[in-house]
């Protein structure tokens, strides 16, 4: 214990831990044996002192290492956001996902409910009438069949419970556990597109997935203040390939793309994510198509090695053919089916 005090007590004076410590320290949290009031303060320490890429590296170790695995022999890719960026978009990472499902790109998307967000990828799937809370085999048959499979992150990472509360407490700001998402995926995809909330944490999430042996990723920040690719404006983006980090920015107006007003894309209690993505994926032009069309075409363009043009053209074709309803449709089906599969 001793050793765990001096982690805290480096914490205290602002020292960055290494990953080791960072792993001792999240471990603890994770068996359940700290208080509720001790985990708010590490997490406030954390905050306060700005989390480095070692800290990352070493809450994702443990969180990974206590997961609920999905076993996929098939190539994969995740769509994850940060969340928080505090704007109430509706879920587009899930519609884009879909997108590129219908595209043949094979998706292992790790979500949750919402907790710095009004919306959750679990939230949008569970009111559109799909199980949520499959088996870790019954994903796997999801991605298998339908190239699109959802970790609900509560049953894949069990002991976050122990920090649920906390988590909530500390809401609307982040803490590193919104980091941690998009790092610690079930299915241990190794390309993966990921919308981070500002430019300082784009760097430290870099670092970390490529001490963490993620082969291929897109990090992407949007200039406006999106945890995605924005239509309004620059993104910024940290790609990862070919064990080096590159740096460069998409304009979405050189792809004729653009957006009329953020507003569009935005959740109140008259437009859920849902209602959003069903005019999307009934092919209705609007801002939120532009955008999920855009965020859609990175992840086919990661997965297939295309340009970002011709996957923006694949995913036009999926859209304008209803290829995309059908998907999200037939996802929905299958999971209601596979769940009443008896072993």
């Amino acid at each position: 214990m001793s050793n765990f005090q001096n982690i805290l007590d480096n914490l205290k004076n602002s020292q960055d831990l290494s990953a080791d410590e960072a792993f001792i320290v999240s471990e603890k949290m994770f068996e359940g044996s700290l208080a509720d009031d001790q985990i708010k303060d590490i997490l406030l320490l954390l905050n306060k002192k700005n989390i480095c890429s070692n800290e990352l590296i070493g809450f994702a170790r443990a969180m990974r290492k206590i997961s609920t695995k999905v076993e996929i022999n098939d190539k994969v890719i995740d769509s994850c956001g940060t969340g928080g960026d505090g704007l109430n978009t509706f879920n587009i990472s899930t519609c884009a996902s879909f997108i590129a499902a219908a595209c043949g790109v094979k998706v292992a998307k790790h979500g949750n409910k919402a907790i710095t967000s009004s919306s959750g990828s679990a939230d949008l799937l569970h009111d559109a009438g799909a199980k949520i809370d499959l088996a870790p085999e019954h994903v796997s048959k999801c991605i298998e069949h339908i190239n699109f499979g959802f970790m609900f992150a509560p049953l894949h990472h069990q002991a976050m419970k122990n920090v649920a509360n906390t988590r909530k407490s500390i809401a609307p700001d982040k803490t590193i556990f919104n980091m941690l998402g998009p790092i610690t995926n079930p299915a241990n995809a190794k390309i993966q597109l990921i919308g981070v909330y500002n430019n300082e944490v784009m760097h430290l999430i870099a670092n970390a997935l490529l001490e963490l042996g993620t082969s291929r990723a897109l990090i992407i920040n949007s200039r406006d203040g999106m945890d995605e690719a924005s239509i309004y404006s620059e993104t910024d983006v940290l790609e990862i390939k070919n064990n080096s980090i590159d740096s460069y920015s998409i304009d979405p107006k050189d792809f004729g793309i653009r957006g009329n007003s953020i507003e569009e894309i935005k959740t109140n209690s008259e437009r859920s994510s849902l209602d959003i993505i069903y005019t999307v994926i009934n092919n209705i032009d609007s801002d939120a198509r532009k955008i999920s069309l855009l965020n859609a075409s990175l992840l086919v363009m990661l997965f297939k090695e295309i340009s970002l043009r011709d996957a923006l053209s694949e995913c036009n074709d999926a859209l304008e053919n209803y290829l995309v309803r059908d998907k999200f449709n037939q996802y929905i089906d299958f999971t209601n089916q596979v769940s009443k599969d008896v072993k």
